[in-house]
């Protein structure tokens, strides 16, 4: 293909290979939203499931399905993909078709972690995030980025590889029979074995969401990636799998009082920890990244407090961090395509030169922070509400973590847009396109609308979070041998 004077491909007559991936994209988001339409919230179980012989032999199927754990994560995904890519249209330019095949098998990964009930077919799934995304950041992420590319495999293929040798262990002790997701869950595990098993499964998702102390390569890789990349690596996918499967199919580790009590205070410190880096932070891209962690501490705090208001919070805030999340990285790939950086010491005054950007970039940020009427705050209100019923002094050290999170927030909006306009190149900055205004419109109506309507997304996970509660408090798998955790004894 022939290329322009500054490396960008030129026009050859055909069409644009990011038409066609957004194309693909688009139809896919009207797909998820036609199905979150059909969805029927008064309905227990799986619903728009398809089962399709896959390996006999082993038992595995091709089996999706939905419910009100895993609809929001796919329509949460399936638009905020088409807005990632219209959103940093500019920000890839060269070998646009390889790019354009690669975000959609990536799309597919993680669409597929979403609606997968066969343990064979989700690892696939799983691992088919694993190398798009590698490649998508070495190849097109800003230059020395093999390092943090590196990072991210080994960490990810480690816990991966892992939670293999758990699903394979997990499939003889069931017969051999099956790998679907029903079935597993009713297999008699002894309190050790489900120990073991449930560390394998936890150390991929740990990784894979830079739960601290596994964080370190989130950074890094998010820092180097090119704009669509950097949105997905932030979605909570880890988080959602936690929920789907380690949870449920090892109830008794879950809620063994050791591992349970290390997890939420890691996830306590993961609040703290994320924000106060983010307060320490010179870079927007980096800042994101750490407020990205703290986010994900009260996830997994709601997660394994194990109470209805907590599971349906953590819910809500996969989704809301997502939205939110992948919109500040959106207008920092938008900044960095102005200016060539996002480096907030090299900016100040922007709100006189760029007011759609600026008033986006408020609205974004008080929502990451969670300002009440925002979607950031309902799911952290039910997350603390559900967690302080059990456990006051956790959800009371992890209501701090609002606080330094208003203290980032606002020191990033006053670097950035107000003060003095010290570089003057800065001055001449266009504002939004109508391209981006529009991508921005749609994440502005979305963090309001969440942020006031949460009912849409809290009624259809509500059935599904419940049955996940009693599942592991009284399933056939619950910790009768195991006592609960009771930090406040």
């Amino acid at each position: 293909m022939a290329r322009d004077e500054s490396g960008a491909e030129a026009p050859s007559g055909g069409p644009d290979a990011r038409v066609l991936t957004l194309g693909a994209l688009v139809i896919e988001a009207l797909l998820a939203v036609a199905l979150w339409g059909l969805f029927d919230a008064s309905e227990r179980g799986w619903q728009a499931r398809v089962d399709l012989p896959w390996l006999t032999d082993l038992g595995a199927t091709f089996s999706v399905a939905v419910d009100g754990l895993s609809l929001p994560m796919v329509l949460m995904t399936a638009i905020v993909a088409p807005l990632a890519l219209l959103g940093s249209w500019n920000n890839v330019r060269t070998r646009t078709p390889a790019f354009g095949a690669l975000a959609l098998l990536l799309t597919s990964g993680l669409i597929g972690v979403f609606v997968t009930l066969d343990l064979l077919l989700f690892y696939l799934a799983w691992e088919l995030m694993l190398i798009p995304t590698y490649l998508l950041v070495g190849v097109w992420g800003a230059v020395g980025t093999s390092r943090a590319s590196l990072r991210y495999v080994l960490f990810t293929l480690v816990g991966s590889l892992l939670m293999l040798v758990a699903i394979i262990a997990l499939w003889n002790l069931g017969g051999g029979t099956s790998l679907h997701l029903d079935t597993l869950r009713d297999v008699a595990l002894s309190p050790r074995t489900q120990l073991f098993m449930f560390l394998a499964f936890f150390s991929a998702f740990a990784v894979k969401s830079a739960l601290v102390p596994f964080h370190t390569w989130l950074p890094d890789a998010q820092s180097a990636a090119p704009t669509f990349a950097a949105v997905t690596l932030g979605l909570k996918v880890g988080a959602y799998a936690i929920l789907r499967f380690a949870i449920p199919l090892f109830p008794a580790a879950a809620s063994h009082d050791v591992v349970r009590g290390t997890i939420l205070v890691l996830s306590v410190i993961a609040v703290l920890y994320g924000a106060l880096m983010a307060m320490a932070q010179s870079d927007l891209k980096r800042l994101i990244s750490y407020s990205s962690i703290s986010h994900l501490g009260f996830i997994m705090l709601g997660s394994f407090a194990l109470t209805q208001q907590s599971v349906q919070g953590a819910v809500l805030s996969i989704v809301n961090s997502g939205v939110s999340t992948s919109a500040l990285f959106l207008m920092a790939g938008m900044l960095e395509d102005r200016t060539g950086t996002t480096d907030m010491r090299a900016f100040g005054g922007l709100a006189r030169v760029v007011p759609w950007f600026s008033v986006m970039l408020t609205l974004v940020m008080l929502s990451t922070v969670a300002l009440p009427g925002t979607n950031g705050f309902v799911g952290e209100f039910l997350i603390l509400l559900g967690t302080y019923a059990d456990l006051p002094v956790l959800a009371v050290v992890a209501t701090s973590g609002v606080i330094f999170a208003a203290a980032y927030g606002m020191r990033a909006l006053q670097e950035l847009l107000f003060g003095r306009l010290d570089v003057s190149t800065n001055g001449a900055m266009a504002d939004l396109s109508s391209r981006e205004k529009l991508v921005m419109t749609v994440f502005a109506a979305a963090i309001l609308y969440l942020g006031f309507v949460p009912q849409q997304v809290l009624q259809r996970s509500e059935r599904a979070s419940r049955d996940l509660v009693e599942s592991v408090r009284f399933g056939p798998n619950a910790p009768t041998l195991l006592p609960p955790v009771s930090l406040n004894r």
